[in-house]
């Protein structure tokens, strides 16, 4: 934790971010609420709990806290399976229990010596991310990667099926519903932020702040979140408000009018959309006493503890909005020698037709002025000396980025950025090759699919015979293109997907690395409303109050389960053919992106990781492979 002390304990509002997000870099939501607070003359104190989760998590006294509690689960699970034999019981229950029984038997019995070494190699990795030099080695820091996801396998042990990773957390078999969430968040057994975030409850409630405000913006942080929320609304006083805000509960809006019950249990209102107004709005109301009716964009219970949806409020425009502030955010503690800031300059999609997105759902689409983004980059290079920037919008528009290059170069301003690019043609090799010299390093293009009766359907809106020139174009003008790929759009057949696959192993002259995913339908995706009526899709089921996604069976094409399985070809397609190169040990676009800035594309095109040292990773690391833990993960985007 950054601040401590009297600082903390005078602050009127807390800003919190819970885990699980990749404790990379300052998250978004964080840098620019916090900044926007205190423009308007709010004492905002904000504590990243992600991060300092990680920390902790990170070292040989918690590995040997969870090798202990592996021990005793084991013990339960021992007497509980054998009284089950002796009953006769043969419950899925009795089923789940015996596979958690075996998973962590394999660690203490024949794999007990992989305790031992990551306990071992913990500290030492850790520092690797601290060191700009060692960080910077590649065989040190794969090394320190691969200790970190062994070290996250056994942390997660004793939780089982629970699995935290760097970039994730799954739960499976939990019920996303309100009843579901209720029984997760108190559940020691499978919940492996719990004791953490318990033991943090009494400082966040120190000095009795005004507003608390809890900010979840992923399903991976969903869990933690309403775990550190409930502990929350437990243990305040009335004079404490907890709100929860992020982009995540637009999206289940109607499950929080429907369920009181999640009001009751974890805060005493939830912030729809953009924080920035209404949480200065819901802190003054509190302050001067007036009810939370006046507050915009907000669920709350009232007096008759029924949920009601206060008025909506279009949010403040990006070019009025005060400038991201890092102070109170512990830049020591992210996993990164450099910090690479977040930011944007512009939100929502401009194109809001691809069929298969809901990224841009109830968010509405502004653009900041470039001189309002220079004049950014300068507050933040002056203030915490950072040089590296991520740009999150959906799309960067290379007009927007041309005219921000020129502007840069005419300043003089050393930095480096990257961000998306839809292949549009008003990416020229004259633009690309300005924006190279101004300082982009990388654009991550929406490549989709090798077919094009896929991307008539996905309705992408790019020349689908073009769009390699536009990526060749790219390369010459010396950027890095990295290609989002997905398998499993609804009625995609196994050749089509083999397409996909192909592009990406027979283009390697453009293409230098990429990410792929399988396609989920989104609650608010544009398909879900016309995939019955084109014949796609003939079952759709919203079974899961708070689930974003929605279960569904194709008519024709890959099963789901076909579309994972040509996901892990292309991958293990795309590793020979690649040859292993050192991106795909990188792991995330943001590392990457600072060993181009750092190292150069010829260097990360040409390195290749040492044999014997793979070797070495996968001897020292069984029974998960480096492989396993490796290729093509990469992290998901810093949504808003």
């Amino acid at each position: 934790m950054a601040a401590s002390g009297p600082e903390r304990a005078e602050s009127r509002v807390r800003l919190l971010f819970p885990p699980q997000w990749v404790p990379l870099n300052p998250h978004f939501s964080m840098s620019a609420l916090t900044g926007h607070l205190r423009g308007v003359g709010i004492t905002v104190d904000p504590w990243d709990l992600n991060v300092a989760f990680y920390r902790r998590i990170f070292t040989p006294g918690y590995l040997d806290y969870s090798l202990a509690r592996a021990q005793n689960t084991h013990e339960f699970l021992q007497a509980r399976l054998t009284l089950g034999r002796v009953s006769g019981d043969r419950s899925h229950e009795m089923g789940r229990l015996a596979t958690r029984y075996f998973e962590i038997e394999k660690y203490l019995t024949t794999h007990r010596e992989v305790w031992e070494q990551t306990s071992r190699e913990i500290a030492e990795a850790v520092c690797v991310f601290d060191d700009r030099e060692r960080f910077y080695d590649p065989v040190q820091l794969v090394r320190a990667w691969v200790t970190l996801d062994k070290a996250l396998e056994l942390v997660s042990l004793p939780h089982h099926p629970s699995r935290l990773r760097f970039n994730d957390f799954s739960a499976p078999g939990l019920p996303l519903t309100v009843d579901g969430l209720i029984r997760f968040t108190e559940d020691s057994a499978e919940n492996p932020f719990l004791a953490f975030l318990t033991s943090q409850v009494r400082p966040l409630l120190r000095g009795e702040p005004r507003l608390i405000g809890v900010s979840i913006n992923s399903h991976s942080q969903l869990f933690g979140g309403l775990t550190l929320a409930r502990l929350l609304r437990r243990h305040k006083t009335p004079h404490t408000h907890v709100t929860l805000g992020g982009n995540y509960f637009m999206r289940v809006r109607q499950t929080l009018l429907d369920r009181p019950v999640f009001l009751e249990t974890f805060a005493d209102s939830v912030m729809m959309g953009e924080g920035e107004a209404s949480m200065a709005d819901l802190f003054h109301a509190l302050e001067d006493g007036r009810p939370l009716e006046t507050v915009p964009n907000l669920v709350f219970s009232d007096e008759k503890a029924v949920p009601r949806f206060t008025f909506s409020q279009p949010p403040i425009p990006l070019a009025e909005r005060g400038l991201p502030d890092l102070d109170g955010l512990p830049l020591q503690d992210y996993f990164c020698p450099e910090t690479v800031l977040v930011t944007r300059a512009s939100k929502g999609c401009s194109w809001q037709k691809c069929t298969f997105c809901d990224a841009d759902y109830g968010i509405q689409p502004d653009v900041r002025p470039v001189e309002r983004v220079l004049e950014e980059v300068e507050h933040v290079r002056s203030r915490w000396g950072i040089e590296n920037f991520e740009f999150i919008d959906e799309s960067m528009n290379p007009v927007w980025l041309e005219e921000f290059s020129r502007r840069l170069q005419e300043r003089g301003d050393a930095i480096h950025f990257f961000g998306n690019g839809r292949t549009e043609k008003a990416f020229t090799f004259e633009r690309m090759e300005q924006m190279a010299r101004a300082g982009l390093t990388m654009i991550l293009w929406g490549i989709e699919s090798g077919n094009k009766r896929i991307m008539d359907l996905i309705q992408k809106g790019v020349d689908f015979h073009t769009r390699l020139d536009i990526l060749r174009a790219a390369r010459q003008a010396g950027l890095w293109n990295f290609a989002f790929i997905f398998f499993g759009f609804p009625s995609e057949t196994e050749e089509e997907a083999l397409q996909t696959i192909r592009l990406i192993r027979d283009n390697r002259d453009i293409i230098n690395a990429y990410g792929r995913s399988v396609f989920t339908l989104g609650k608010h995706s544009r398909i879900r409303g016309s995939a019955r009526r084109l014949g796609l899709v003939d079952v759709i089921e919203d079974d899961q109050e708070f689930a974003t996604t929605l279960s569904y069976r194709v008519t024709s094409g890959m099963s789901r389960e076909k579309a994972l399985e040509m996901a892990d070809r292309c991958r293990l397609e795309c590793a020979e053919a690649f040859g292993v190169p050192l991106w795909m040990l990188l792991r995330h676009r943001e590392v990457i992106h600072l060993y181009l800035k750092e190292k150069g594309r010829d260097f990360m095109e040409g390195y290749r990781f040492p044999p014997e040292e793979y070797q070495r990773l996968e001897e020292l690391f069984q029974p998960t492979s480096p492989e396993e833990l490796s290729y093509g993960v990469l992290s998901t985007a810093d949504s808003p």
